[in-house]
């Protein structure tokens, strides 16, 4: 018997790790122009920015349903593994609670966990998890591991535009940047589940510089992801700058996925860093 690792869609983990990781990824959905996608199954985050600019109206998402967790769960019970499911925070998204319903349709043993987060920071927590699981630790064991790892993360990007935050409702404690704001670059953070006010910038090149710095001063870190929105080059540029860093363990650097892409939008460029 192993114990399997579950996340959703919006720990924006590249597909290509989260497979090696042996990661069980539960999409999220995303309503497009009427249509109905699974997020990172239907449709990928490369044809989402391409469409989003042409939407008739803005994308809406929802969580994974308690069906599907459910699926999921009694399949790798069946299987005859232990589950330990980590997901997006409950402040941001109805996602941990889908799952803890997924648990009791299923009937079975699942450690659901909040990672108090979200995007890499809760793709950062579920690879400390595999890692520990393919170990051969426990459930229990894993499920502190995903708690003391998560203590430790940090997420701090800057977005183009409030305009997609504001109409997802996904502001939080950040709300303060509302209005006024044209031409300002506003750079948030996630604490306590929820998005903070860090500060603003004038210039895109005045807020990576803020991100590098934010970085290189809670170092040491033994962990970094860089994430973006449509913007691949300026991601990688970024992962080169922080790559000393973490000597021996490149950034991990990924597309922010539909499903946080609907709320963050184009031009989102942000890093994540676990503190050593």
């Amino acid at each position: 018997m192993a114990l399997k690792i579950v996340t959703d869609s919006t720990a924006d983990l590249p597909p290509e790790l989260a497979a090696e990781m042996g990661l069980i990824v539960v999409p999220a959905i995303i309503i497009f122009d009427g249509q109905e996608l699974l997020d990172g199954v239907d449709i990928t985050p490369d044809a989402f920015f391409q469409r989003l600019p042409s939407a008739s109206q803005p994308p809406k998402t929802s969580q994974p349903t308690p069906a599907q967790f459910a699926e999921v769960y009694e399949r790798l019970h069946g299987e005859g593994h232990e589950i330990v499911s980590l997901h997006v925070s409950a402040k941001l998204s109805g996602t941990f609670n889908s799952a803890l319903q997924g648990k009791e349709m299923a009937g079975v043993d699942v450690e659901v966990i909040d990672s108090g987060g979200a995007s890499l920071w809760t793709g950062l927590a579920a690879l400390a998890a595999a890692r520990k699981a393919a170990e051969g630790a426990p459930q229990a064991e894993v499920a502190q591991t995903v708690r003391e790892v998560s203590a430790r993360l940090g997420a701090f990007f800057f977005v183009d535009t409030l305009e997609y935050l504001v109409k997802g409702g996904r502001i939080g404690k950040a709300q303060g940047f509302v209005g006024g704001v044209l031409n300002i670059k506003p750079v948030l953070y996630i604490n306590d589940g929820e998005l903070h006010q860090y500060g603003r910038v004038r210039s895109r090149r005045k807020a990576v510089e803020r991100l590098i710095e934010i970085a290189r001063a809670a170092a040491p870190l033994e962990e970094v992801g860089v994430l973006h929105g449509a913007v691949p080059d300026e991601a990688q540029a970024l992962a080169a700058d922080l790559a000393d860093l973490t000597p021996g363990t490149p950034p991990i650097v990924s597309s922010v996925g539909p499903a946080v892409g609907a709320h963050t939008g184009p031009g989102t460029l942000g890093v994540v860093f676990r503190r050593a």
